[in-house]
């Protein structure tokens, strides 16, 4: 190490003691947001599409925020979003995935799920779900049944059929053109 640069850093080292010793405010390090396993994994394996907080493209993909808990009041609609190609076919381990749709269904999914006493999943049943992908149907159609069926049977958000339903007026998501 050169002189100078020692001269530097024993400079810079006694003028934050000096500084300290004076009362005056030595800068803190600025918070740094800390992010959980789970959040990692959804936000690698979901969130290019959903969105860091579950809204994004709104009028191509699904809004997760507040809306993604209400398909746990019924069984299809708790088979369905775990049968979700993307979800089923992802390279998460059974028991990370289950970790990242319970987050996704009770964290980003919002109170729904939690108020209507729905229970978490097991890895168990997401190993089980998905073996079982939803590759063989359109999707479109078959969310927009398990979605009426939800509407239908629990006091789902309205908007649920809606894609972008949390930025306000959304777009009804398309039929299949076959």
């Amino acid at each position: 190490m050169s002189i100078r640069l020692a001269l530097a850093l024993a400079s810079c080292a006694l003028a934050g003691v000096a500084a300290g010793a004076a009362g005056a405010a030595v800068p803190a390090k600025p918070a740094v947001s800390r992010l959980t396993a789970v959040q990692v994994a959804y936000l690698t394996s979901c969130g290019g599409c959903h969105g860091v907080e579950g809204s994004s493209a709104p009028h191509a993909v699904p809004t997760l925020r507040h809306l993604t808990g209400s398909f746990l009041c019924t069984r299809q609609g708790r088979q369905f979003i775990v049968r979700l190609p993307d979800v089923a076919l992802s390279s998460l381990s059974d028991r990370m995935l289950t970790r990242v749709m319970n987050w996704v269904v009770f964290d980003l999914g919002g109170p729904a799920a939690a108020g209507r006493g729905a229970r978490p999943y097991t890895v168990a049943e997401v190993a089980r779900l998905r073996r079982e992908p939803l590759t063989q149907t359109g999707l479109t159609a078959y969310r927009e049944q398990v979605v009426a069926h939800v509407e239908a049977r629990c006091a789902a958000p309205a908007g649920l059929n809606v894609y972008g339903a949390a930025y306000g007026p959304g777009v009804k998501s398309p039929s299949p053109k076959g």
